[in-house]
C-alpha cells in the first residue's frame, strides 16, 4: 500500500469492506468506510477487534444521514421527559410500488454484495438507536414479492433472496416496543415514506422525514394538536471534516464510530436469524 498515503477511504458495496478495513488498517492508513458496516454482525466484529488493536488509527463508518438535522432536537425532547415513559415506537421506510420480475438487480438486492442488510433497515435503525438505544430482541417477517431479477454484469435472470417487503418487532431496553416497516412494494399509502413515531405516557413525538417536520404532541396542550418543535441546534453533514479533525487530534469520532457500528450490525444480523429461523432472537448476540 502506498507509503505516502495517511488514510483509506472506501466507497465499495458491503461485501468488500472487511477485506479492504482490515488490509487498510493493517497497513497503518485510518479508515473512513461507507455504510453499511459489513456483510454481517461477525465480519462487523472483526473488524472492530483490529481496530481496537490499532487505537492510535482512526476508524469511521459513514453515519445513517437522514435525521441528522434533527437529531439534537429529539435527543433533548426525549431528555427533558416530556413524553413519560416511552411506550411504543414505529418506523416506517416505504418506498413505493413493486418494480416488474427481471427489473434490474442492484447490490440491495443481492445477499452476496449486501449479505444481512435489508432495505433501509441499518439507515433507520441507526438513527433510532441514537435517541433510545438498542433493542433486546427482536422478531421478524418478510417476503420477497419482485423474486426474478435482471443481472446487469451477465443480462441473466436471478433469483432474489433479500425480501423487498420486512416487518420487525422490537423490544427496546428502554421498555417500549418497537415496530419497523421497511418495504419496496407498499406503493398507494397516502402515510409518509419515511417516519418515526416515539410514542409515550405523556406525550408523543412525530418525524416525518418527507415533509422535513418534527412535532410535539401532548394530550393537555392545544387538545393533543401537533405542535412544531423548535430546532434550537440543528445537525449538519460533517463526516470528512470529522474524519480529518480526528486524524488531526482535534476531535473523535462521533458519527460513527465502529463500536456503535457494530452494534446496528448486531440488530440487523439478529433480524436476519429470526427470518431464517421464524423466531424471536434475544441479543447480545452469541
Amino acid at each position: 500500500m502506498d507509503p505516502t498515503l495517511d488514510a483509506i477511504v472506501i466507497g465499495t458495496w458491503p461485501n468488500m469492506h472487511k477485506p479492504l478495513v482490515l488490509a487498510a488498517l493493517q497497513a497503518g492508513k485510518h479508515v473512513l468506510c461507507e455504510a453499511r458496516m459489513a456483510l454481517n454482525w461477525g465480519e462487523a466484529l472483526e473488524m472492530l477487534e483490529e481496530s481496537r488493536r490499532r487505537p492510535p488509527q482512526v476508524a469511521q463508518i459513514v453515519p445513517s444521514p437522514l435525521t441528522l438535522r434533527y437529531d439534537a432536537a429529539i435527543q433533548e425532547t426525549i431528555k427533558s421527559g416530556v413524553l413519560g415513559q416511552l411506550t411504543y415506537i414505529t418506523v416506517r421506510g416505504v418506498s413505493g410500488w413493486p418494480e416488474a420480475n427481471g427489473a434490474p438487480m442492484t447490490f440491495r438486492q443481492d445477499a452476496e454484495l449486501s449479505g444481512d442488510n435489508i432495505l433501509f433497515l441499518g439507515i433507520m435503525y441507526e438513527a433510532l438507536a441514537r435517541w433510545v438505544g438498542h433493542a433486546s430482541s427482536v422478531m421478524a417477517m418478510g417476503q420477497t414479492v419482485v423474486k426474478w431479477r435482471t443481472d446487469p454484469a451477465t443480462s441473466a435472470l436471478r433469483g432474489v433472496e433479500v425480501p423487498d417487503h420486512l416487518d420487525v418487532l422490537a423490544r427496546m431496553a428502554c421498555g417500549a416496543q418497537a415496530h419497523l416497516l421497511l418495504s419496496a412494494v407498499a406503493g398507494g399509502s397516502d402515510r409518509p415514506a419515511l417516519e418515526f413515531w416515539l410514542h409515550g405516557s405523556q406525550g408523543a413525538l412525530h418525524l416525518d422525514l418527507t415533509a422535513g417536520a418534527l412535532t410535539l404532541s401532548r394530550p393537555d396542550v392545544e387538545g393533543g394538536a401537533p405542535q412544531p418543535v423548535t430546532l434550537a441546534h440543528p445537525g449538519a453533514w460533517r463526516v470528512e471534516e470529522e474524519f480529518v479533525g480526528a486524524i488531526r487530534g482535534k476531535e473523535r469520532v462521533r458519527l460513527t464510530d465502529f463500536p456503535t457500528a457494530a452494534r446496528y450490525m448486531e440488530f440487523t444480523t439478529a433480524v436476519a436469524r429470526s427470518l431464517r429461523s421464524g423466531h424471536s432472537v434475544g441479543m447480545p448476540l452469541v
